[in-house]
């Protein structure tokens, strides 16, 4: 049986490894083991070396286990974080739906959807969330109560957040049978075809961990953690030398829209990381417009206007392309 309660910080834990978990990777054994904690906290715990498999700090989150391993864990230590009620309204987050099942919230860019790690002491939307909604705390993951999808940090746009544990369960089943829509809007630059697919592979750079790789689809040798992706785009605008595009996305991959685009040769307008900052705009030109889907067998559907400094930079562009 899994511990299915917070455990305290700096707490440890050891396990030998029983035949039947022989050959499972280490971070879905450790989900098994805490099922209130999140594959990604475990993965920071490994990158942390809180993780030690046989007396060695684990390198790899997918390492297979062996028959009769022992696997330790220490929690991390607590972290103090200043979410006090003036910080958390600051974060110019909006509540644009209130159902007692779930609600739909619109993140500004420059907001962390929840902490990356347990070291960092940023105000998230989790915060926010927590702060408005006390019960969502048992609501899905500890280190991401509420939390079923999420937005890069400097992505503006709408989130769904379950307020029930059959709810988080239900998006979360919804989510992986891609049942719930989603539309982007993305300034890109050059012209891309009129409409088009990108499907390419994306998984975690190997050289860079910090960022994502599209893989080409043709070639075999590829990592372990790369996975199918398929994004749909269909130009609303042409510019002078950029494009604005509305975008579909089938699968929801850490960093796709800006990776894929970035593949064919059109990335999006002030990415630093896939593409170049850009004077205009201080991040990259991504907004998470619409998400529509059938919950309780009611359809839904919810959009957030483009925010004011994608539609400022929209301006401009139209005003160069008319000179």
């Amino acid at each position: 049986m899994g511990h299915s309660e917070l455990i305290k910080p700096n707490s440890t834990f050891s396990f030998t490894i029983a035949q039947s978990d022989a050959g499972a990777r280490l971070d879905q054994f450790m989900c098994k083991q805490f099922p209130l904690y999140s594959r990604n906290f475990f993965q920071q715990t490994i990158d942390k070396k809180r993780i030690w498999v046989n007396d060695a700090t684990a390198i790899k989150c997918g390492v297979k286990l062996r028959f009769a391993d022992i696997v330790t864990i220490t929690f991390p230590p607590e972290k103090k974080v200043d979410a006090s009620s003036q910080a958390v309204q600051d974060l110019g987050i909006e509540l644009l739906h209130e159902d007692p099942h779930f609600l739909i919230i619109y993140k500004p860019a420059g907001v962390l959807v929840h902490r990356p790690n347990t070291y960092c002491t940023t105000i998230s939307l989790v915060d926010w969330i927590t702060n408005h909604y006390q019960e969502i705390k048992e609501v899905g993951f500890v280190d991401r109560p509420g939390i079923i999808h999420r937005l890069d940090k400097n992505t503006s746009g709408l989130l769904v957040i379950p307020r029930t544990n059959i709810a988080h369960n239900q998006f979360g089943a919804m989510f992986k049978d891609r049942t719930i829509n989603k539309t982007y809007y993305a300034l890109v630059q050059g012209h891309p075809d009129r409409e088009g697919s990108i499907d390419f592979p994306i998984g975690r750079d190997p050289r860079i961990r910090t960022r994502m790789k599209a893989y080409d689809p043709k070639k075999r040798a590829t990592p372990d953690d790369v996975r199918q992706s398929l994004t749909h785009y269909k130009v609303v605008e042409y510019f002078k030398d950029s494009s604005l595009v509305e975008v579909t996305l089938i699968t929801g991959r850490t960093h796709q829209i800006r990776v894929h685009f970035a593949a064919i040769g059109h990335p999006l307008i002030g990415d630093n990381i896939y593409g170049d900052a850009a004077k205009e705009i201080d991040r990259q030109a991504l907004h998470a417009h619409t998400v529509s889907f059938t919950f309780n067998e009611k359809n839904y559907t919810f959009s957030r206007a483009i925010p004011d400094d994608m539609a400022k930079l929209i301006t401009g562009l139209r005003q160069s392309s008319s000179n």
